[in-house]
Parts: C-alpha cells; structure tokens; sequence
C-alpha cells in the first residue's frame, strides 16, 4: 500500500509549543528509552496528536508523511512516519515536557494518546491552498489533523509521481557544513561511543584562536547536512543530518574524558542519520594535494569567506565548523559520488553546475567532468563495464589458441602475457583467499592457480564469453610452454585481395553514366540517407563489373575530410630530417589522393591502348567539412575530364611543394558525400561544383516500406492504428517520421537539407532498438537541427505535443519506453493521410 499524508496544524499555543519542542528540537533518546522509539539517534522526533481532532489511529502507519502548518497558509515542515503508538504514559510524558518548555501553553489534556514517532523534518515552502484545492478541503483543515482519502492522495502521485517528488519540489535547499576532529585525541567520538562521530558537533567555549566557534554552531538548521572531516587519518570519512537545535546546557561525556573550559557546559549540536562511507577518502590525495583542482579551489578560495583550506591548500588550523560553499561541494561529490544521494536523501533536488561552454586544459576538463559525472541517470559503471567487456573478449579470443606447445602469433603472445601478469600480481591474494576459504588443487595446477582460473571464468560468464579459460590453460600461461611465431615482413602487394562484389544499387546505371562523363561526383542529402552506404555498395559493384579486370581492394580507397584536414595531409606534403652533420633535409610525401592517383596512373600505363585500364574509386566521405579550395589546391584544375592524362585538354599541373608535374589519370574517379544538414550545396565552392556532378539523396521512406515488408501507406497506417501488431510501433515510427519532415520542410531555416533520413529505422528488429533510435539518434538530431530551441521543438515539430519525450522545463531528452513512445507519436498516426503519401516518399 502506497504511503499516505496527514496534515498537521501547529497553530494552537499547544500546537505550537509541542511541536517545537517535540519536532523541531527533539527529545533526547535516553529521556523517553523506555518507550524504544524507533530510532539509534541521540535525539528523536515525536508528534502528539490534538485530542479535539478526533483522528482515527488506524489510519495512519508506518511510511505516511505528515505536513506541519504554522501559518502563513504554508505548510513549513515535513517528517516520515516511522511508528504509531497509543500509550497513555508515553503520552502524559511528552505533554508534559510540552508543559514544562510552555508553560503560557494550554494544560497537556488538550492533546491525545496517539504518538507519532517521525524522522528528522525537514523545511518546506508548500502552500496550503495548493494542497487544499487538490484534496476539496476548506479552511478549517487549517486548524486540525487531516488525513485526506486515497483517491484525493493518488490525484496528488498522478500530479507529483510519488511523495517523495512531492517534498523534494517543495524542500528548501539545505545548508552543508563540515566538522573537522580527530579520533586519537577526541576518543569519545570513537564507535561505540556515548558521542561517537557523526552524533553532534560541540564546542566547550564561543571562540578558539578568534573564530567564533558558538556563532558557527547556531547557523545549521534541522535537515542540514554536515560533512565530516578526520584531521588525524585525513579521511572524509562520512556524512550527517543536523537533527535538533543548539543545546547550551551540554556537559560532555559521561566518562570525564572532556571538560568544559566554560562554567556550566558547552554547546551541542545533536546530529543524526549518520552515514560512514564504506571507503573513506583521502582528503589530501584525492582534493588538496591533487593539482587539477588547485585552480578550482583558488577561485572558491577568492569568492567565499570562512575558509575550509589556505592559500596552500592545507586543512585551516582551528577551523573546527565550516559552512561549506556550493562551489566547494561540487568538488567533494567529485571525489565521492554516492555524497549525492545523501543529498538526495533530505529531499535535495541538487542540480549539477551551470552548462560549460568551452575547456582550456586537460586538468580543467577532467575536473569540470568528475563534478557533474555523478548527476548523469546513466550511472557510473557502465564505461567500466564497457571496458571490461571488451577485454574480456578480446582475452578470451586468444585464450581459444592456448595449449602446451601451441605456437601463438604476437597479438596473442601480447594477450597472453597481460593475464600472466595479471595473475603474479595478486599471486598472493589468491593464495590468502583459497587457505582462508580452504580451495582445493586442480590437477597439477597450485590453489592459488585454481582459484584464478575459477574467477577468469566468473568474468568470462558475465560479459556473455563462452567461459574457455581452464587448469590446463593457466597452467601453460604460468609455466610458458608455449612459443610465440617469428615476426614475418610483409611486403605490400599492389593489387591486394579480391574485392568483393555487392548488388548494383538502385541508381547504380546513372551514377555510372554520370562517372564517366564527368569523372566525380557528389552524393548529397540529410544525414541517414544511404550517401556512404551507397558510395561504396556502387563502388563494389562498379569496380567487379569491368569486363577483363578482376577487381582488387587497392582499386578502393576511403577519406574523411574533417577542418583540420590539409593540402599536406591529401596531395602532398614535407617531412622534416636532420642529418648527422646537423643539417636539415626536407622530403615530400605523398597524401592519400597523390599515392591513390600514382597507383590508379600506374595500372592504366600497363593497361595499353588495346585494353580499357582497370578503374580506381576514392570516396570522400564528409568532403563539405573540409577546407575544399585550400585541399584539393591545383588538383582543381587537374579534375576536369578533358585536362587529365591523354585528355582533349591534357594540362599538366605542378605540385606545389615538389615542383613535380602531374596528370591525373581517367581512370580515376571522385565519389563524395555532402551532409546538407551541416552545410547547403550553394555554399560550396563554385570552381569545385563546376567539375563535381551532384545526386540528390532525399529520404525514402518506400525503402524501409520494403524492407520491413509493411505494404504500402494504407497498409502501414493500418498497422501503426493496432497495438497488438508486432509491428505496430515500427508502422508509427515511419508515420512520425514522414510527419516531421513534412514539417522540416516548411521552416525556412530548414528545409529539405535537414529531413530525417529513412537509414535510421534500418536494422532494427525490436521495440527496444526502435526507442533507442528515437533517443539516441532521432531526438538528439531535431535537437541539434533547432539549436537546443526547445520551445520550437515543441510547438514546430510536435505541435505542442512530445511531453512522453522531452522534459520541456528542464529542456532535455527523456528516459522512455516502447509505450510512452507509442502514446507520444499517436498525434502523428492521427493526422497522417496515406491518400497523400506517395510511392517515392
């Protein structure tokens, strides 16, 4: 049964004094031991319930929250119920203390036997009528205890999700402070202890070496956090909730072990839901003494006063309480990230740092990173495990050729020699654990050997790799009876292997005509639309049907043009040597285009005249990213058909760094492919669109239709129409799709450039890689085609539609499924017309 509420009124004199003296500040635990409330903090929390209220007990359980209204139509605090009692005399005593705390106060009779034991409340800002509205209550709910129905309770878990959310929405942030104390020199803060760490921070005097130590202790209020600090063994060591208000009349340890140095008492601050972390960290290591956050804390150190550290970046001598600043929190979640969910633990809804803009040095980076890593909803371990999975495999790959007298190549050998190091590195380890745990031998194989092989298994099955590795494996690491094959010189061949044929595709005879007669050519359209995956299925294809030539994989060759791509890096470049004598030398060497354009020349000069010269394709992949003027250089000049070798026009071109003359030979040709959603074709150089020919690749959606096997539009809008068909939510997804291109179409800023390609919705064989498509590909492309204008998003694309899928707020993708992806692209189904849709769409 989900948890309910109870509002609570502490506007009465009797309200009021019970709760702040029964609530806020708390009563001592040995006061009211006897009655063993539910708690192992110094200081617990009790509600007495209004006897005029006339509340029913059964009610009320275990896990419900009560929300404290102290005027001002505010409801200002909030607790957990942790138990319900009905005791006469537990009741007459907490009243009493009432009593005696407010004596102006109504007589204790005025509040009943039912006692709730609560957690530590913490401050909220909730308006009454917020509340009211919601639940149809009137202003006499301000008055008394109220437990509003479960119906008027599930209204308020559709609005918030849970109740929990609920108080995070409406928590006033918290302050966080830090207590810096010894253990060897303060033995009552030891465990087990009357006032063992983590249990209250105390002070036996207002100041020490001038800082106003009382004054620091007044600040926390009930629900704030504090950090603690170990000045002896330099651990941050864990964290607590302040759980009361200052108590002035504090008298130290019951052992004597402390005196007060002031005439009655000290000054305590009763903390509790004390969390020691299981590792504690190295402060200094891990903060201090590590210079990637010196610059971090030299500018916290310059904004903030009260300082945690000095100038060189060591602990402040006397700094016994600290408020800790937002900035310098960021850096301790850094180097302990489960702090976060002590921070979510009191309802604090932290967000991470502002968004980053821009990084100048690696320190700078990793540090911003580790500060807002902790926040992500992917978790932490997943790269770990990432990582691990693909060691494991690529471990277990050679693992298979393991045997005594097998002769393994190098990249096995390599492999092998990390799991042998891997295994004497924690030798010792392994065998303190078998003795411990009494782990027998295997075979010829020692105990320590056996347990190892055992756990490389336990790897091995959790990263779904066959478990291959056994006792007569480890044994012919450990031993090394195996050999390693003796380095071979590869000598390149210039044809190198068969390439192999693919299917023509559907353009395949027009891009062929267009080759020929130009020599290049263009493949432009948005991303997701075939122009890569085509380029080469044609380059396959074309190069394998040359009629007397057996085509080879040196005949194809792939580039990515990027900005920092250069004329050196493609046509040809200089390499920088000294000689013995100190002088230096400088030699050309051939790019990518210049080496490819040789062999291509190279193949057609042994063609002859009697026999066509085997063609040579060079795909440029991204060619508008590069710098295509300054790239290509006076290659310009040298692509045009009628200007290359034996040429109409034959023109010779001069290599600019080698002075060299060059031909380009006809039998090579140019494919490259233009993302439009990065840069229009007007945008390219005009001397280049004079000599390229360019081929629209526009999303086609009949592709996936086929693919798919989902008929024509009215069959797919069928489908998209019934749930329970398993293609359902693919049918919808090819619907949204066309929907939102027809929308990306009609925005001037778009246009027909930055349509979503049909390439997306390829491959996928479940609901779940189709969701993932959406979130990670789809959603993150519209994202980046509006600049992050996620107001346009919504009203533009979605028309005022996407809640399933986008945190508008927060402005975000949304973690979602196959059904809230179903419910959010229904507005496409519905208005989407298969009448409209064409056989090219």
């Amino acid at each position: 049964m989900p948890p309910g509420i109870v509002l609570a009124s502490a506007t009465s004199p009797t309200e009021q004094a019970a709760f702040d003296e029964l609530v806020h500040r708390g009563v001592e635990y040995d006061a009211v031991a006897d009655f063993h409330p539910p708690s192992s903090d110094r200081v617990v929390h009790a509600w007495t319930v209004p006897e005029n209220d006339d509340v029913d007990p059964t009610r009320i359980s275990a896990g419900d929250i009560v929300l404290f209204y102290r005027g001002s139509n505010r409801y200002k605090w909030a607790a957990q119920i942790t138990r319900v009692d009905q005791d006469p005399d537990l009741a007459h005593d907490l009243n009493t203390r009432v009593d005696d705390a407010a004596p102006a106060a109504h007589p204790h009779d005025e509040l009943s036997n039912i006692v709730l034991w609560l957690t530590i409340p913490v401050p909220i800002e909730l308006q009454s009528f917020e509340l009211h509205d919601l639940f149809g209550l009137d202003q006499k709910a301000l008055t008394r205890t109220i437990i509003p129905h479960t119906d008027a309770i599930d209204e308020l878990l559709e609005e918030y999700g849970s109740l929990e959310s609920m108080l995070t929405a409406h928590r006033e942030p918290p302050s966080v402070f830090v207590e810096k104390t010894s253990l060897s020199d303060k033995p009552y803060k030891q465990s087990g202890q009357e006032l063992e760490l983590g249990s209250g921070a105390f002070s036996s005097s207002e100041s020490i070496d001038g800082r106003d130590i009382y004054g620091t202790l007044r600040e926390p209020e009930v629900g704030d956090l504090v950090l603690h600090i170990l000045t002896d063994t330099r651990e941050f060591r864990g964290v607590s909730i302040v759980t009361s208000t200052l108590r002035d009349d504090f008298q130290g340890p019951s052992d004597g072990s402390w005196t007060p140095n002031t005439e009655g008492g000290g000054y305590f601050l009763p903390l509790g839901g004390y969390r020691a972390f299981e590792n504690p960290v190295d402060f200094d290591d891990a903060l201090l003494d590590n210079d990637d956050y010196h610059p971090r804390l030299k500018e916290i150190y310059e904004v903030h006063d009260g300082h945690l550290y000095d100038q060189n970046f060591e602990l402040v001598q006397g700094g016994y309480f600290t408020k800790l600043p937002i900035d310098l929190l960021y850096l301790f979640i850094a180097i302990e990230p489960r702090l976060l969910a002590d921070i979510r633990r009191v309802y604090w809804d932290l967000q991470p740092p502002e968004p980053a803009d821009q990084y100048k040095k690696v320190s700078e980076t990793v540090v911003d990173i580790r500060t807002r890593l902790p926040f992500t909803s992917t978790g932490l371990d997943w790269f770990q495990e990432a990582f691990t999975q693909t060691i494991i495999e690529t471990l277990s790959e050679s693992l298979a050729g393991v045997e005594p007298n097998a002769e393994l190549d190098r990249t096995q050998a390599v492999h092998c020699e990390l799991i042998t190091q891997l295994y004497f590195a924690n030798e010792e380890t392994l065998t303190a654990i078998a003795e411990e745990v009494g782990i027998g031998a295997t075979n010829r194989i020692s105990h320590a050997e056996t347990l190892f092989f055992v756990l490389f298994r336990e790897l091995q099955s959790r990263a779904g790799v066959n478990p291959n590795m056994n006792q007569v494996k480890i044994d012919t690491l450990v031993s090394e009876t195996y050999t390693v094959e003796a380095p071979t010189l590869d000598v390149p061949v210039d044809e190198g292997g068969p390439l192999k044929p693919r299917e023509k595709p559907e353009e395949g005879d027009e891009i062929a005509r267009q080759l020929v007669n130009s020599g290049q050519m263009v493949f432009y359209g948005p991303p997701g639309t075939g122009k890569t995956y085509t380029a080469k299925r044609f380059a396959h294809w074309w190069l394998n049907e040359q009629d007397g030539v057996d085509a080879h994989t040196s005949q194809l060759e792939t580039v990515t043009f990027h900005p920092s791509f250069t004329y050196e890096d493609f046509v040809e470049g200089l390499s920088v040597d000294t000689t013995e004598e100190g002088s230096v030398t400088y030699d050309e060497q051939p790019g990518v285009f210049l080496e490819f354009a040789n062999e291509a020349k190279r193949a057609y000069h042994a063609a002859g005249d009697d026999e066509e010269a085997p063609r040579y394709v060079l795909i440029i992949d991204e060619i508008n990213r590069g710098n295509l003027a300054q790239i290509f250089g006076e290659m310009i000049t040298a692509l045009e058909s009628d200007k290359r070798l034996d040429g109409e026009n034959e023109t010779e071109v001069s290599l600019a760094h080698s002075g060299s003359a060059f031909h380009l030979p006809p039998n090579l040709y140019l494919i490259g492919t233009m993302n439009t959603a990065d840069r229009s074709i007007a945008l390219v150089d005009a001397a280049l669109r004079r000599r390229f020919r360019f081929l629209s690749f526009p999303p086609k959606l009949r592709l996936l239709r086929e693919e798919h096997k989902l008929g024509d539009w009215t069959d797919v809008d069928r489908i998209a129409s019934a749930p329970s068909h398993s293609d359902s939510l693919l049918a919808q997804s090819l619907i949204a799709v066309y929907e939102l291109n027809k929308r990306i179409r009609s925005e001037h800023d778009l246009g027909r450039g930055k349509q979503i390609g049909h390439s997306f919705l390829f491959n996928v064989d479940t609901d779940t890689d189709i969701v993932d498509t959406w979130r990670f590909e789809i959603l993150p492309l519209l994202e980046e085609y509006l600049f992050g204008q996620y107001s346009r998003i919504r009203e533009v694309l979605f028309v005022g539609d996407g809640e399933m899928l986008f945190d508008w707020e927060r402005e975000q993708i949304k973690s979602f499924d196959d059904g809230k992806l179903s419910t959010a692209l229904e507005p496409f189904v519905a208005e989407f017309n298969s009448s409209e849709a064409t056989d090219d769409d």
